[in-house]
């Protein structure tokens, strides 16, 4: 068992790599009382195109069957159900799929051995038949009017498909209607046996317990079982243009106050780490947009906004999308106040060198929450496809000169807004209308 020092915290993770593939990431810290338990695949919604276990060719499954396939794992062949065995110990368990991974968990403070063997054991028993598939159809199926109905469910799906002409991440995690009925238990299979061999798997466990005694446990569940041979999961690769699909749409449906958001595609730059890029978009939209800037306060004074913009950096592998979100029926004016901060990209030095503050601190006080721990650990893995013991160095050696340089580079020029509001006319649609 490895041990990971993380650097600038005097913290310790544990880390094995199984015989079978499977990672386990091992946190523990006496100071808790729970513990939290995440079994994840890299297999998330954007994955419906590739090459199956065992064969030559690319084959295109509907969007939404990874979720889909996250709901099946909960019936299993023979009782007890996994919400039944856990509720029998006061633990919970759910599930959640993004646009990268499907997380099986769970967390509660005793029966930890017993538990974690239970979620290997359910995960790694997949139990698909016609009927259950068929009967399933149904409950995702209203999921996606649910879905329909909620106004920041629109924006954000609208928010996707007005940005991304090929890739992926323009889908709905959940699918439509037609992907959802379309989706049979061989295409189910089909993805479980390609994406949730054990090599393409990772355990995250993080609370209070014995590392050696768990992780034996851990080995001792996965020796008693077969897996297939070990296998590189083939994905075709997408090519997106700079462009984004949509300059403007509006959705009109019913919504007490209007949603707007101001969408930014921004190719890579390909001489600068990812993470670092990553860390030097927070800085400069926290220090622009965040609750503490200038931004903030005018605005609120000017009555244009009443709560913060909410922004987001979302890595979409081919680009990145920064999205800044309010609620607003003053949109028009918010619209040109955004507009105008990324046709001069300003950030004062003393902002700059605050924000790193805040970052080291972030993660430094991460470790008061095993949840927080386990996310992080979780996030790592999906994004550097390790766990990284030198954030916090990386962080403090961020400088100024050089974020300037690369807040310089970015193309910030193919911007999408997308309006969500209340039609001027009795007239209810749904369907967004174009403008340019």
């Amino acid at each position: 068992m490895k041990k990971i020092n993380i650097k600038g915290v005097n913290e310790v993770i544990y880390y094995e790599k199984l015989d079978n593939g499977m990672e386990v990431y091992l946190y523990n810290n006496n100071r808790y009382h729970n513990n939290i338990v995440t079994f994840t695949t890299k297999f998330g919604s954007i994955y419906n195109e590739f090459i199956p276990n065992g064969e030559k060719d690319f084959i295109k499954v509907p969007n939404g069957i990874a979720h889909f396939l996250e709901h099946k794992l909960f019936a299993q062949e023979q009782d007890p159900q996994p919400m039944e065995f856990y509720a029998k110990t006061g633990t919970m368990c759910n599930a959640y799929t993004t646009f990268k991974n499907t997380t099986y968990l769970f967390y509660g403070t005793n029966n930890l051995i017993e538990n974690i063997n239970f979620l290997l054991d359910y995960v790694q028993s997949p139990y698909f038949t016609e009927e259950n598939v068929e009967s399933e159809k149904g409950i995702i199926n209203e999921e996606i009017n649910m879905c329909d109905d909620r106004p920041t469910d629109i924006l954000y799906d609208e928010i996707r498909k007005s940005i991304f002409k090929k890739n992926n991440f323009k889908e709905s995690i959940i699918g439509t209607h037609g992907e959802v009925n379309s989706i049979t238990k061989d295409l189910l299979y089909t993805c479980y046996n390609t994406f949730y061999h054990p090599s393409n798997m990772f355990l995250v466990i993080t609370g209070s317990f014995d590392p050696e005694e768990v992780l034996s446990s851990i080995k001792e569940n996965q020796n008693k079982k077969e897996f297939a041979k070990t296998f590189k999961t083939i994905i075709k690769e997408i090519k997106e243009p700079d462009e984004v699909v949509k300059e403007k749409s509006i959705i009109n449906i019913n919504t007490d106050i209007p949603k707007y958001s101001y969408n930014v595609k921004i190719p890579y730059l390909k001489d600068i780490d990812k993470r670092k890029l990553s860390l030097y978009l927070y800085i400069m939209l926290s220090s622009l947009f965040d609750d503490t800037s200038d931004f903030d306060y005018t605005l609120k004074e000017e009555g244009i906004i009443t709560n913060s913009v909410y922004f987001n950096v979302l890595n979409c592998d081919t680009h990145i999308l920064l999205s800044l979100i309010n609620e607003t029926p003053k949109y028009k004016e918010l619209d040109k106040k955004i507009a105008e901060i990324f046709a001069d990209l300003n950030v004062l030095e003393k902002d700059f060198e605050r924000k790193k503050r805040v970052l080291v601190s972030n993660e430094i006080y991460l470790y008061d929450n095993i949840e927080l721990v386990n996310d992080m650990i979780v996030d790592n893995i999906l994004f550097d496809n390790t766990l990284k013991d030198d954030v916090i160095p990386m962080i403090k050696e961020l400088n100024y000169e050089e974020f300037v340089g690369v807040i310089s580079k970015l193309n910030t020029k193919n911007i999408s807004r997308v309006i969500v509001e209340k039609p001027k006319n009795e007239k209810i649609s749904n369907k967004p209308s174009e403008k340019k």
